[in-house]
């Protein structure tokens, strides 16, 4: 992207993402939006080396042609440097975290001072520009939230951006009487002094730890605690998990601001318990705007064009062109659970597949996660059946706005969720873990727009009974297979209809949330007077 002016006048703000995609593309909407709102706003987006150009382009395309000049894009876009803080060809965000902490205080220091900066991939030098009114920064990014404040102390206000629900942040970081962990490092202090053994030892047991306590969670229907682990996970993830939550409750008890991608049309009663307990926060009250949804301007109202020009896109968009020839509109289904996550039990996938082909029903599958495994024989069935399209990466936002796209299976990630609801797409969830669990309970049961599959869930929490409707996974590929013929049925009956019409109010709500005084649009604005 081309050079900025020197220009002093203008207020800069700094981007801090966590690198895994579905806290990056949030940023990348935000960005766009920060451009449309605010003219003269210069951006600097800390992006991962390879992931640099899609970082670029998923801005670009917040800019739709139909809607928004060449000329009004061209200008927007000349105010955002993306550029990366150091160079590697390693596509593994695992493999990323370290050297981005070990290169980001040099590279904060070097916008602090309002010095020209150089991109560690590319080589290309941006002019300098005045130091960050503001860092934007994910809540998960402690080292880069400690190196700021390090050197521009409470000089430079720090934004925790929250790129989920609210309720799984009330989940995680609340206080116990919202159903909230409360505090979790107390708690683990003292089994650690019990047992006689150091807080890092035994963090990740009290983490996990459940013992059929009920949760309220605010604005959630109640639940047991143990049905936030519906599935027993490849990898000690949740060791991971415990580490970034302790890191996300300082930067909330730290930071000077929070906005968080929801918005109060989807989580209205959430969103008002978490405003209530941060304005309770002993320091002082933390100022929360909700900018959700974070989609392009005319999404769900005109054709997405996300990365239309490459192959992939192109061959996913000939197969949805067949499957409506064929099938009808709203007939395929799209299955995705994000980049990491991946069905424990290849059994109960494989068994979905094959209950799709024997109904007739096409979908697309997309196994971005490392962990995908498909039998070499099912994979061979999806191919000669005519009905199932593979890939590894799937351009999402077009896949939604086809008709003849009907239905999401979902692990209930967020940005997936989302843009499914922009489009008006209803949902399967089949939930893994973190605020997962929780959005899919909200999605079937308080927004009635989805089904949530019982029978696939595994693991010792995972096959105990649901306080709302104590059904208790079988455990057995025979009980997934009835289970998703059965919701199959219903997706294409008087049930499946009104989760489509449920879904599609959703679109709507979304359309005209950055409406001129819509619910988004004057929540950013508020946070542009404050901050900007």
């Amino acid at each position: 992207m081309p050079c900025l002016v020197n220009t002093h006048s203008e207020p800069h703000l700094l981007l801090v993402p966590l690198y895994a995609f579905g806290h990056i593309r949030p940023l990348c909407a935000l960005a766009a939006r920060l451009l449309m709102e605010k003219e003269n706003v210069i951006l600097t987006f800390f992006a991962p080396p390879h992931q640099l150009e899609q970082v670029r382009k998923d801005i670009s395309n917040q800019f739709p042609k139909s809607l928004i000049s060449t000329d009004v894009k061209g200008n927007a876009l000349k105010r955002i440097r993306v550029v990366t803080t150091f160079k590697s060809a390693d596509d593994n965000i695992v493999n990323l975290f370290m050297p981005f902490f070990q290169s980001y205080p040099a590279a904060y220091e070097t916008l602090y001072h309002g010095r020209p900066f150089t991109c560690a991939t590319t080589g290309e030098v941006f002019d300098a520009v005045p130091p960050p009114v503001a860092v934007i920064m994910d809540v998960f990014a402690l080292p880069q939230f400690q190196a700021t404040r390090a050197l521009s102390g409470k000089s430079v206000p720090i934004i925790a951006l929250l790129p989920g629900p609210s309720s799984s942040f009330i989940r995680a970081f609340g206080p116990e009487s919202l159903g909230g962990m409360g505090d979790f490092e107390k708690r683990v202090d003292a089994e650690a002094e019990r047992l006689g053994v150091s807080p890092d030892e035994i963090r990740d047991k009290v983490f996990k730890h459940t013992e059929g306590k009920i949760l309220k969670i605010g604005g959630l229907p109640e639940m047991y605690d143990y049905e936030l682990y519906p599935q027993q996970l490849p990898n000690d993830s949740s060791g991971i998990a415990s580490v970034l939550r302790s890191g996300a409750k300082y930067i909330f008890n730290e930071c000077d601001g929070v906005l968080i991608t929801s918005s109060h049309s989807y989580e209205g009663s959430s969103l008002i318990h978490m405003k209530s307990w941060f304005k309770s926060m002993p320091q002082e009250p933390l100022p929360v705007y909700a900018v959700g949804p974070l989609l392009p301007p005319g999404y769900g109202r005109i054709q997405s064009t996300e990365n239309s020009e490459s192959e992939k896109s192109r061959d996913v968009q000939i197969f949805l062109k067949e499957m409506q020839a064929k099938h009808g509109e709203r007939s395929v289904i799209f299955i995705s659970f994000g980049t990491v996550y991946w069905p424990t039990v290849p059994e109960y996938l494989d068994e979905v597949l094959q209950a799709l082909i024997e109904k007739e029903v096409p979908f697309i599958l997309c196994h971005a996660s490392p962990f995908f495994k498909l039998p070499e024989e099912m994979a061979n069935n999806v191919k000669s059946s005519g009905l199932g399209f593979l890939t590894t990466w799937a351009p999402q936002q077009d896949i939604f706005s086809h008709p003849a796209t009907g239905w999401f299976l979902t692990h209930g990630g967020n940005g997936g969720v989302t843009e499914a609801l922009g489009c008006g797409i209803p949902m399967i969830c089949w939930p893994f873990v973190t605020d997962q669990p929780t959005t899919s309970i909200h999605l079937s049961c308080d927004l009635k727009v989805a089904f949530e599959l019982m029978e696939v869930r595994t693991g010792p929490d995972g096959l105990k009974p649901l306080l709302r409707n104590g059904v208790a996974a079988k455990g057995t590929r025979e009980a997934v297979g009835k289970e998703i013929r059965e919701v199959i049925d219903a997706c294409r009956g008087e049930r499946g209809e009104e989760l489509r019409r449920n879904a599609k109010g959703f679109k709507e709500k979304f359309a005209k949330a950055w409406e001129d005084g819509g619910e988004a649009k004057l929540e950013l604005k508020a946070f542009l007077e404050r901050y900007v």
